[in-house]
């Protein structure tokens, strides 16, 4: 890695920082699209501060909440119309009759 004149040391590209973390330049991209790491988008790539991903990776990882609904929502799919009429339609079409 030779710096170039005038650029700040602390501004990385992808395969800088990829290679000082020991990843690969794609596992870093995706770290940067999912926001698990600070990025700044230049074009089609990204750059970044050494000092803000140290940071952020210093940081205890924290497991995402999970709470269960009390009804799930039903995955749109084969059966959701189905489903949707079976519950919102059960008490009309019983009337109807």
């Amino acid at each position: 890695m030779s710096e170039q004149a005038g650029r700040d040391p602390d501004v990385l590209t992808t395969a800088e920082l990829a290679a000082k973390l020991g990843l690969s330049a794609q596992t870093v991209r995706r770290m940067a699209n999912a926001g698990q790491i600070p990025a700044l988008k230049t074009g089609k790539d990204f750059r970044y501060s050494w000092d803000a991903v140290r940071e952020v990776l210093r940081q205890p990882h924290r497991e995402p909440e999970t709470s269960v609904p009390e009804e799930p929502e039903p995955k749109k799919g084969a059966g959701y119309r189905a489903q949707r009429r079976a519950r919102s339609g059960a008490a009309s079409t019983d009337s109807e009759n």
